[in-house]
C-alpha cells in the first residue's frame, strides 16, 4: 500500500497538468461552497488545503504561486462578513495575515518537492556513474545498456504506458546489467563459448545488481530493482533467477527481455559479429508466448513494421546482409539467455 500511494503521489508531483487541473477544480469548488454556505471552520481548513495544492501544482513558478495566493486571499476576504470590509485596519491586517499564511504553506510544499527532485537527480547521477564504470571493463556493455534503454522505452511508449513509467523503464535499461561489475573479466571478455560453470556465474548478475542497489529506496519504489532482477525471466517460467512466468514477471521486465535480446542479436559481441536484423526479428516473433510476452512482441513488431531498420539505436551495428552462418545461429541460441 505504501509503494502504491508513493507511486501515484510521484505521478501527481511530476505531471503538472494533473496537478493544475486538480487545483483549478479545488479552487472553484472551495469558492462556490464558500459563497453558498456560512463561513465555518471547515472552510478555513479548505483554504489551507487549497494553498497546499497550489504549492503542489506550481512548485517551480514562484511568481504564479504568488499571484494565485493573492487571488485566493481576495476571494477569501471578500466572501467574509461585510463589516470587515469597512474597517480598513482590520482589512489590511486580515489580508496580510492570509497572504503570509497561504504563501508559506504553498512555498513549504514547493520546497519539499524541489528538494525531493534534487535528491533523486543526485542519486540517479551517482547510479549512472556506477553503471558507466562497466565501460572501463567492457565497452560493449555500456553501449548495450544504452541501446536496451532506448528499445525498452520505445516499446513502453508503443504500449501506451505513462510518461513516468517510460522514464523508469529507460533508467532500468541503463542499469539492467549493473551486476556484471561482479563478473570476473576473464569470463566477461571471453571470446569463446562459456563453460557451464562460467555461465552459472554470468547468470548471477541480476541478483548481484539487485543486491548492489537494494538500499536505494527510489529504485525499489519505482520498480527499477524488479527490472534489474527479472529481465532474464522467461514468459514460460524457464528463465532465471526466479523461474517465474506470465503476469508474475513485472511488465517492465517483460519489455526489457525483448529489448535485451534484440540488441544482443543485432550488436557486435566479443565472441561474434552482429546477426542479420531480419533474422533477429523473426527469432523474437517465433518465441512469442514461450520466451517473450506476446503483447510485448506485438508492440515491438508494430514498431518494426512502421520504422523498419530505422528502429536501430545509434549504438547498434548496421544490419548485415544475408542469412547468419550456423556458428552465428548457435551463438544466438545462447544469447536468448545470456545477453
Amino acid at each position: 500500500m505504501k509503494n502504491y500511494i508513493a507511486y501515484y503521489a510521484e505521478i501527481l508531483i511530476l505531471n503538472k497538468f494533473i496537478g493544475r487541473f486538480l487545483f483549478g477544480i479545488a479552487f472553484l469548488a472551495v469558492v462556490a461552497v464558500d459563497i453558498y454556505f456560512e463561513n465555518y471552520i471547515l472552510f478555513q481548513f479548505a483554504y489551507l488545503l487549497l494553498s497546499l495544492l497550489l504549492g503542489l501544482s506550481f512548485w517551480k513558478e514562484t511568481w504564479i504561486r504568488s499571484i494565485l495566493v493573492v487571488l485566493i486571499v481576495f476571494f477569501r476576504v471578500y466572501l467574509e462578513q461585510e463589516p470587515v470590509l469597512f474597517k480598513q485596519d482590520e482589512f489590511i491586517l486580515r489580508v496580510f495575515t492570509l497572504v503570509v499564511t497561504y504563501f508559506l504553506t504553498s512555498s513549504s510544499i514547493s520546497f519539499m518537492i524541489l528538494n525531493y527532485n534534487r535528491q533523486k537527480q543526485n542519486m540517479l547521477q551517482l547510479t549512472f556513474t556506477l553503471a558507466k564504470a562497466l565501460d572501463s571493463r567492457d565497452h560493449y556493455t555500456a553501449d548495450h545498456s544504452d541501446s536496451v534503454a532506448y528499445y525498452s522505452k520505445k516499446i513502453a511508449e508503443e504500449m501506451n504506458m505513462s510518461k513516468l513509467a517510460c522514464e523508469r523503464i529507460y533508467i532500468g535499461g541503463i542499469l539492467h546489467d549493473i551486476g556484471k561489475i561482479g563478473v570476473p573479466e576473464h569470463i566477461l571478455l571471453k571470446p569463446s563459448k562459456l563453460t557451464d560453470e562460467e555461465f552459472e556465474i554470468i547468470k548471477q548478475h541480476p541478483v548481484t545488481g539487485h543486491a548492489m542497489l537494494n538500499h536505494i529506496s527510489h529504485l525499489k519504489r519505482s520498480g527499477i530493482l524488479d527490472m534489474i532482477l527479472h529481465h532474464h525471466e522467461r514468459f514460460d517460467g524457464r528463465g532465471y533467477p526466479g523461474r517465474i512466468g506470465h503476469a508474475n514477471i513485472p511488465i517492465a521486465a517483460r519489455i526489457m527481455a525483448v529489448a535485451d535480446t534484440f540488441d544482443a542479436m543485432t550488436s557486435r559481441r566479443v565472441y561474434r559479429g552482429e546477426l542479420d536484423i531480419a533474422f533477429a526479428i523473426e527469432e523474437i516473433r517465433k518465441h512469442a508466448g514461450t520466451q517473450f510476452d506476446p503483447d510485448v512482441v506485438k508492440a515491438f513488431l508494430n514498431i518494426w513494421q512502421r520504422e523498419g531498420p530505422q528502429i536501430l539505436s545509434k549504438h547498434a551495428a548496421k544490419p548485415s546482409v544475408g542469412q547468419p552462418s550456423s556458428e552465428m545461429t548457435d551463438s544466438n541460441s545462447n544469447l536468448k539467455v545470456s545477453s
